[in-house]
């Protein structure tokens, strides 16, 4: 009779320990990460890539007044944006007040063979970008 009630709760002990350890499996996950990083000094470079892989680009922005990086639409279509997070700037002598600059990461997975320019804008939301506004681009080839 006690074997009876316990066996429920066995059950759910196990199907939560199954479901802890599949959370922890896709959080390490290896094809999440990015298999390259480009930041501000790559600026108007190339990146080389094979289809599949996945790329990070890493610029300071600052949010809190209303400046942040935008993709454009007219950016290569051989790209596919996976994500788009922030982080803050890790460099201890960086400002940490309210206004500081934080780094906005966009992560990106090449999808098929080809060329193009994947093309940002650095303004604020209610802006469009203007002619003299010099955007962040990259030319991407994918193999």
């Amino acid at each position: 009779m006690q074997l009876d009630r316990l066996a429920p709760r066995f059950i759910s002990v196990r199907w939560l320990s199954l479901l802890l350890l599949a959370a922890i499996a896709s959080l390490s996950h290896p094809a999440l990460a990015a298999d390259k990083v480009i930041t501000d000094v790559d600026k108007g470079g190339v990146v080389h890539l094979k289809a599949g892989e996945r790329f990070e680009v890493r610029l300071k922005s600052n949010p809190t007044i209303g400046f942040m990086w935008y993709m454009e639409k007219e950016s290569t279509p051989i790209v596919r944006p996976v994500r788009q997070s922030h982080t803050d700037v890790t460099d201890e002598s960086e400002d940490k007040r309210l206004g500081r600059p934080v780094y906005q990461v966009f992560s990106f997975e090449a999808k098929r063979f080809g060329d193009g320019v994947l093309l940002l804008h650095y303004v604020r939301s209610w802006e469009k970008p203007t002619p003299e506004d010099e955007p962040f681009q990259i030319h991407v080839f994918i193999q």
